[in-house]
């Protein structure tokens, strides 16, 4: 079984064992450190530790690497985040149920944990239950994943490329953040899913390979629907620096704005804009939305500008993209603080 979204890791006072919060499965691994040390150490030095490991390097690939070094113990709470260890117990910040889990290390029961309220039960508001929904990797066939493993800190981008299976095979993609899906369509780097409802549905099917309620599927767009932008810490006292507001009207003369228009900062429009390769080339993108552009590096559909300022210049020879290629490098840096206030 997956052991999605680890979270936290504590170790108890004496080195002898760890303990890893696994946020998706709602569950506390717990493993035999200096055991998982020896077998480290005798994969570094090439000595063969599993049918698999033979080399550090196979260690990352070999699912039963921690076979007999670890043993998993389910909680009661649900999405345990922070861990804290005195003596032989755990203590793990259950998070979505406001609870404090407690479980022994040495019991030899399996389910030994117990929960402490925090404060009053209260019924989650459906937006609650769908960012319970996109944490839980119980939903996920054999819980490898949930929805927030590519998209952590509320529905944003893991800066990560996927190859998913929705636009063929050897052709991975950058995580899009879920921020403004609904009100941007199409959803998906190249728009094959029509809008962010049927991308959401289709994720469960084709991703996380589950049957769920469509209820579930509701709870997860009103949590999706129900996130909101944060302000850019390239803003200045909540306002565009000097240069941003250069960059503003940079952003209007150089075409940006036509693809790009305020609020959404997007069109809803595909384009091709130079930068499909192999069997896309030719190919048309999503035009994504700006908003908080500045937390969602690298940019393009394959990630492969690690920079705004890349994006402008280095992948924009032919003013596909904008026309970029006149702009002074003041202006390239005035247009990037700009983008980068949004």
């Amino acid at each position: 079984l997956g052991a999605a979204n680890p979270w936290d890791v504590a170790c108890t006072a004496d080195g002898k064992t760890l303990c890893v919060a696994l946020a998706g499965t709602h569950q506390v691994a717990v493993i035999d450190r200096a055991g998982l040390h020896e077998r480290l150490e005798q994969a570094a030095q090439g000595r063969r530790v599993t049918d698999v490991t033979a080399s550090a390097e196979d260690v990352p690939n070999d699912l039963a690497f921690l076979v007999g070094l670890r043993k998993r113990m389910d909680l009661t709470g649900n999405g345990p985040r922070g861990l804290a260890v005195i003596g032989r117990t755990v203590y793990a910040a259950e998070y979505f149920s406001d609870t404090l889990g407690v479980a022994d290390l040495d019991s030899k029961v399996y389910r030994n944990a117990r929960s402490i309220a925090l404060g009053p039960k209260h019924e989650p508001t459906a937006e609650r239950q769908g960012e319970m929904f996109f944490h839980d990797a119980r939903l996920c066939f054999q819980m490898w994943q949930s929805c927030s493993s590519c998209h952590p800190a509320d529905g944003r981008a893991d800066g990560l490329n996927w190859d998913l299976l929705n636009d063929g095979l050897g052709n991975p993609k950058n995580t899009k953040s879920m921020l403004l899906a609904h009100q941007t369509p199409p959803a998906m780097v190249s728009g094959v899913r029509p809008d962010a409802e049927a991308a959401v549905r289709s994720g469960i099917k084709h991703i996380q390979f589950a049957v769920r309620p469509e209820e579930d599927a509701q709870a997860i767009d009103a949590y999706l629907q129900a996130l909101r932008p944060v302000p850019s810490p390239h803003l200045v006292d909540g306002k565009l620096s000097p240069a941003a507001q250069r960059g503003e009207k940079v952003f209007e003369t150089a075409g940006c704005a036509h693809c790009h228009p305020a609020p959404l900062y997007t069109n809803l429009k595909k384009y091709d804009v130079g930068l499909g390769t192999g069997r896309e080339a030719g190919m048309e993108f999503d035009t994504p939305t700006l908003v908080e552009v500045w937390r969602t590096a690298p940019y393009l559909h394959d990630g492969r500008a690690v920079t705004i300022e890349e994006v402008l210049t280095t992948f924009n020879k032919d003013d596909k993209h904008g026309k970029t290629s006149e702009l002074t490098n003041e202006e390239v840096a005035d247009l990037t603080a700009y983008i980068l206030s949004l």
